[in-house]
């Protein structure tokens, strides 16, 4: 090589470094003019074509650039990123493994034969890859993040969290180990720091979309959901394709009360991936806790496909159609938790007054009750050899087969029935009984939001002419000892069958509890009932509003922010205190 062209080649080599890329290809194009064997100008050609995406010409560069120099394991390794790129990863792989079998100590062609083998979906391959390239260098930050989602993936998580911190320490301003990491410590639990990992991630690297969309995760895992819905907005402003983000800000308006802006999200994300099931079911919700039922019913069916651990039952008969249920055999298969059980149990009872013959399939610890109650022909538990039926339905789609709307909701009440139970009396004998149930099942996803601590109901013990029970059925060891400390009489714990509870609600003058099954049982019992509800309420209780369309005997009491229970309990006991004033004649 004459030293005009290994010159030249400097001054190309220089010019790619300062990405100067029009100045590197002017130089290269130079020196092939004048000589076409210098596999180095079509080297750094090709990487300046591959940098302006134009793949073919690329392709033929590096080409030109191994024919000439086959042993040079660079070639082959650039080679492959642009064949990549041209979606031919076999031809990718092939080249990768040709240059590292030229020069074994590559990192970056480890690393970019991980991210080929793990586009190929073999993460087994990739994660060998990656560790390769860290074997050569420790603190390749980009090869320890992928090997971090690797491990992800494969359920590994806290092995994940530490390649990602490790990436981070590596680079503190590499944003995707920052990202991830801010997802891998969300799906662990650990939501603060989460919350730090994907603010780092944004500062590192302020326009990248997915880190503002993990960081809104985030927030709303908090739940923080102002600050949740910033962040989503600005990785919309980033790329407003970002269909997932849509319907993150979706979810999050809809808990901030804004269900038409929760919509109009929805609907976006929808415009850009129509069958995204999350989309879908977020929009049912919001048009239920809007009040828009029909809308919303129609919608619901997308639980099947939207909700965590919710399956459409397998069942042999064909789906009812919503067509007269006279003179039919009915299954109905209740699918969620007890409390939408009780709730939506009154459908039941409408397809008999039609004349179905209705078999209902319910949790075992609800059949007696329901039995009792007479709200099916025949009940049977999950398990249970099923009768011969001429159709089926899940219980929660009656209400849209049945077509409710706000003017249309089943709400005669009573419609379980229940035997008093035996209660130690008050020491007064005018005091009124009132019921209490602090927690409802953390296993629910926003059951921990609804839930509360037995101390923070304390204050309703210091009401005179209260005499409160414990209706909770399962209790802590602690909060049996404060139970008694406080002089409330524990009814609920031991109970295994609703029947039971049941007879204690029909024992009470009032119920107050936090958003539970036991607050379904009590409004379906026809029972005065105080529910007290999160600041980001289920859609079956709509909004601003302090009674239920689905219980006449419900009042409401609504927190005004997340987890703040000192407002909400105090405004229940002066409620209380008010009931309990006496009231002249005049």
């Amino acid at each position: 090589m004459s030293n005009a062209v290994q010159s030249m080649l400097q001054q190309a080599l220089s010019c790619f470094r300062d990405q100067d890329f029009a100045g590197t290809e002017a130089v290269c194009r130079s020196i092939l003019a004048d000589d076409e064997a210098q596999p180095d100008a079509w080297h750094l050609l090709g990487l300046v074509l591959l940098q302006r995406n134009e793949l073919t010409e690329s392709i033929d560069a590096f080409e030109k650039a191994i024919a000439q120099a086959p042993a040079v394991a660079a070639f082959h390794i650039n080679f492959a990123t642009a064949l990549m790129a041209a979606d031919r990863a076999d031809a990718a792989v092939s080249e990768l493994r040709r240059g590292l079998s030229l020069d074994y100590a590559q990192p970056d062609g480890h690393f970019n034969l991980g991210n080929t083998l793990l586009a190929m979906g073999q993460p087994d391959a990739a994660a060998q890859s990656f560790g390769e390239a860290l074997a050569l260098a420790p603190d390749h930050a980009a090869a320890r993040n992928n090997l971090g989602h690797v491990l992800r993936q494969r359920g590994d998580l806290d092995a994940a969290i530490g390649h990602f911190r490790q990436a981070t320490e590596s680079d503190g301003r590499y944003a995707p180990a920052w990202s991830n990491l801010c997802g891998a410590l969300l799906e662990s639990g650990q939501t603060a720091a989460a919350i730090d990992a994907g603010r780092r991630a944004t500062v590192a690297d302020p326009n990248n979309a997915e880190g503002h969309y993990n960081l809104g995760n985030a927030y709303s895992a908090a739940p923080i959901a102002a600050e949740a819905a910033a962040c989503y907005r600005r990785a919309l402003q980033i790329d407003e394709r970002y269909a997932d983000a849509w319907v993150n800000l979706g979810a999050v308006l809809q808990h901030l009360g804004e269900c038409e802006a929760a919509i109009t999200a929805l609907d976006q994300a929808l415009v850009l991936a129509p069958g995204l099931p999350q989309a879908q079911w977020n929009k049912a919700t919001a048009l239920l806790l809007s009040g828009q039922l029909r809308e919303g019913w129609a919608l619901y069916e997308w639980r099947w496909r939207a909700v965590a651990g919710l399956t459409l039952p397998s069942v042999d008969w064909p789906r009812w159609d919503g067509a007269s249920p006279q003179g039919q055999r009915l299954l109905v298969v209740a699918e969620q938790g007890l409390g939408d059980t009780v709730q939506f149990v009154r459908y039941a009872s409408m397809l008999r007054a039609l004349g179905a013959h209705v078999t209902l399939e319910c949790p075992a610890s609800l059949n007696t009750l329901l039995e009792g109650s007479n709200v099916a022909d025949r009940l049977i538990a999950p398990g249970d050899p099923r009768p011969e039926v001429d159709a089926w339905t899940p219980l929660m789609s009656l209400p849209g087969l049945f077509g409710t709307d706000m003017d249309s909701i089943p709400a005669d009440c009573p419609y379980l029935s229940a035997a008093t139970a035996d209660v130690p009396m008050a020491p007064d004998e005018r005091a009124l009984k009132v019921g209490i149930v602090w927690r409802g099942s953390l296993t629910n996803n926003r059951g921990r939001f609804r839930s509360c601590a037995l101390s923070d109901l304390e204050p309703l013990t210091d009401v005179p002419g209260i005499q409160v029970f414990s209706l909770q059925t399962e209790l802590a060891p602690e909060d049996a000892a404060r139970l008694e400390l406080l002089g409330i009489v524990d009814l609920g714990s031991g109970f295994d069958d609703f029947s039971g509870s049941a007879a204690a609600v029909q024992s009470m003058d009032l119920i107050v509890s936090v958003d539970t099954a036991m607050a379904h049982l009590a409004g379906a019992l026809g029972k005065s009932v105080w529910t007290i509800l999160s600041a980001m309420p289920d859609w079956r209780w709509l909004l601003d509003r302090d009674d239920s369309p689905w219980y006449p005997t419900m009042r409401l009491f609504r927190q005004r922010r997340v987890s703040d229970w000192a407002q909400v309990v105090g405004e229940v006991s002066a409620a209380l205190a008010e009931l309990k004033q006496p009231r002249l004649v005049t």
